[in-house]
């Protein structure tokens, strides 16, 4: 296995054997040096090898994975050649989103293929040869049971947020959809946890595959100013309104422990004059979708969010990360925060606790082994 998070010498894309083309379209990004996680799976991505990556959202996990699938496609072949699963629709359009960035003007086409999207439409544009297939395993699945696309060429797979996956119990979906693959395929298993069930599946999926172990704290907390306020249920809505006004954020993250509470403190905001909206599990996907693109774009400063919005969501510029609601697992802790910091740059993220929920913090303290500021 490989552990990172000890100093180390990272090679430049170019060392890596990265194509001219794409370093161009990750300068163009930004992008000039690689991360852990990238600098890790692409060479073993590249041999050929089976990889098994623990990584939070944040880490440069996706550009891992994609940056390889780049090279495993013949244009000149018109079916699906590579296939990547997520649970969520979200992470799907994401991860299309940031693969067309690095591809640029190459004739690779790439579908984002998901629920809550017209299905005939997406039949029509399966029916005119894709290349590279990104969705979720209910709607995948859908389409191949209907013959609107064959994944017996996929020979480069990857199943993203398996852990995810597992809890939701979308896994029996995707091993369907892995058994249409090639016989011989190249396999990508992304995770943010190393618990059983996952070690399990990729002993199951994999054929000596590298073992990546980006530490999640280093990878993605690191960067992060954390401290936590100690405050009366009362007083939080008041003691919100100032941190804002103080800091004046340039995109802010509010976390609610429910739907209900995510509803309640948007209006409250609203009603203070504040540049914010909501996100949750009962919102429409095209209204999540309409939000999340005026977050992404600065044109809303506030989302107050349930963990919806936690894992898989990678926004760039989040400046500021609260946790409205103390999370009682230090996982969704770190979920919650990696939000802000995102890709080594600075971020601050401050949990408001109360008296009666000392022990959740020292949870989170325990079992990250770190000391959050008062």
């Amino acid at each position: 296995m490989v552990k990172v998070g000890q100093t180390m010498r990272i090679p430049n894309f170019e060392q890596l054997k990265v194509d001219r083309e794409t370093v161009e379209n990750l300068n163009k990004q930004g992008i000039k040096l690689p991360m852990p996680v990238q600098a890790s799976a692409i060479p073993a991505l590249y041999s050929g090898r089976d990889v098994i990556a623990r990584a939070q959202t944040g880490t440069g996990k996706t550009l891992a994975f994609c940056i390889p699938l780049i090279s495993k496609i013949d244009v000149n072949k018109n079916f699906v050649q590579a296939l990547v699963i997520t649970p969520t629709r979200e992470l799907a359009q994401q991860t299309a989103m940031e693969l067309k960035k690095i591809i640029g003007t190459r004739s690779i086409k790439v579908l984002a293929v998901v629920g809550g999207k017209d299905f005939e439409v997406q039949k029509a544009k399966l029916q005119g040869k894709t290349h590279v297939l990104i969705g979720t395993s209910g709607r995948l699945l859908d389409h191949t049971k209907k013959g609107n696309t064959n994944l017996g060429g996929v020979k480069y797979l990857v199943l993203d947020e398996v852990d995810e996956m597992l809890l939701q119990g979308f896994i029996d979906d995707a091993a369907t959809l892995i058994s249409m693959c090639a016989p011989s395929h190249q396999t990508v298993l992304c995770s943010a946890t190393l618990n059983d069930e996952v070690w399990k599946l990729g002993r199951k999926l994999c054929t000596n595959p590298k073992l990546i172990d980006i530490n999640p704290l280093e990878a993605t907390v690191k960067a992060i100013k954390q401290s936590a306020v100690k405050i009366v249920e009362e007083k939080k809505q008041a003691c919100l309104v100032k941190l804002i006004q103080e800091t004046n954020p340039y995109l802010m993250i509010v976390f609610c422990q429910s739907k209900e509470r995510t509803k309640e403190l948007g209006d409250y905001l609203g009603m203070q004059g504040f540049n914010v909206d909501v996100l949750h599990g009962d919102m429409s996907p095209q209204k999540r979708k309409t939000i999340m693109k005026k977050f992404r774009d600065a044109k809303l400063q506030i989302l107050v969010a349930s963990d919806l919005a936690a894992r898989g969501l990678d926004v760039e510029g989040v400046s500021h990360v609260i946790n409205y609601d103390i999370p009682h697992d230090a996982e969704w802790y770190v979920h919650r925060i990696g939000r802000t910091g995102r890709a080594g740059r600075d971020g601050v993220a401050i949990t408001f606790y109360t008296p009666d929920e000392v022990r959740w913090l020292k949870n989170i303290e325990n079992k990250l082994k770190i000391k959050i500021n008062r």
